[in-house]
């Protein structure tokens, strides 16, 4: 499987612990996608907190693309899109706010 973006060793020095904020149906199934993948590139604990920011930075027509994906192996294109969105502004915000 392709490597998520280049901002995963980023992601690495920027996570920190917090509680999983509250999300949607589909929020919830995009994560359950989007953890696993994180997970490949980064410990289980960081991979968790990287998905959830991409998830909350995400908007809601890829929340849904990407959680029709629920219980499947992701296509190429949900690993392009989770490489365009891991690269938002709001991702990294997400995770700097985590270290507070």
């Amino acid at each position: 499987m392709r490597p998520l973006g280049c901002c995963a060793a980023v992601a690495v020095a920027l996570m920190g612990g917090g509680a999983l904020a509250e999300l949607s149906q589909s929020q919830l199934a995009a994560l359950s996608v989007l953890s696993p993948l994180a997970q490949e590139q980064l410990d289980r604990k960081n991979g968790q907190a990287l998905a959830e920011c991409m998830v909350l930075a995400a908007e809601a027509e890829e929340v849904s693309r990407i959680a029709a994906f629920a219980g499947m192996a992701p296509s190429p294109v949900i690993i392009d899109l989770a490489n365009e969105i891991i690269q938002r502004p709001a991702v990294l915000s997400c995770l700097t706010e985590k270290l507070s």
